[in-house]
């Protein structure tokens, strides 16, 4: 082990000697493989060929590829929720019609979409945030969104809205027809007392007895 790194030592250092310089190899007189340029007299020192020194260029270290900041398409959704109708809201519509809107921040990417369910059945859907739903019945209605990538996946869905949804009252033709008795027997109350019955539609003369 020591004679190879001292023969690694000397291949080095001989490699910096000029190219003309012949080198010499011998055994001293203690035994010891010695090398050299010089060797002394009666050392019966032989000349050596050395092996072609290969120099190779420095090693230049590549610089790391920059990484670009995320994309704000990349970013996550954060807000995802029914905006209007108001969780337990009682809307007035007789015609039944109503507008939906739904919040969602950032703003939706190119190829998502968002989908409207009423009562647990799917009305609408589409890239907008407002749905007009229309002919809703009278009564208690819930709704919730559902938001899905490009490929269909489901990214999120909103909480369920409950609202209540009330209409006018409207005049029947009976309400009408019975609005009108009313008012003819408010009119003969005022004629002949709210006790006075109702006169007869004809009326018969007593007959008086003859001579």
């Amino acid at each position: 082990m020591r004679i190879g790194v001292f023969l690694l030592l000397c291949v080095c250092g001989f490699a910096m000697l000029p190219a003309s310089a012949e080198i010499y190899r011998w055994v001293d007189a203690e035994g010891r493989v010695m090398y050299g340029d010089e060797p002394p007299a009666k050392s019966k020192a032989k000349p050596i060929t050395l092996p072609t020194l290969t120099v190779a260029d420095g090693f230049v270290p590549q610089k790391p590829a920059q990484t670009e900041p995320a994309k704000q398409d990349d970013a996550a959704y954060s807000d995802f929720r029914i905006e209007s109708p108001a969780s337990g809201e009682t809307i007035r519509a007789n015609d039944g019609n109503l507008t939906v809107s739904i919040a969602l921040k950032p703003k939706l990417k190119e190829g998502d979409s968002v989908a409207l369910y009423v009562d647990s059945k799917q009305t609408a859907a589409g890239s907008s945030l407002s749905f007009p739903l229309s002919e809703l019945e009278r009564g208690e209605h819930t709704v919730f969104a559902v938001l899905s990538d490009a490929k269909g996946n489901i990214i999120q869905n909103t909480e369920t809205v409950t609202f209540n949804l009330q209409k006018g009252s409207q005049e029947t033709g009976d309400s009408k027809e019975l609005s009108n008795t009313d008012t003819q027997k408010n009119l003969q109350d005022n004629m002949y007392g709210s006790s006075t019955k109702a006169m007869p539609s004809t009326f018969t003369f007593p007959s008086l007895p003859k001579p």
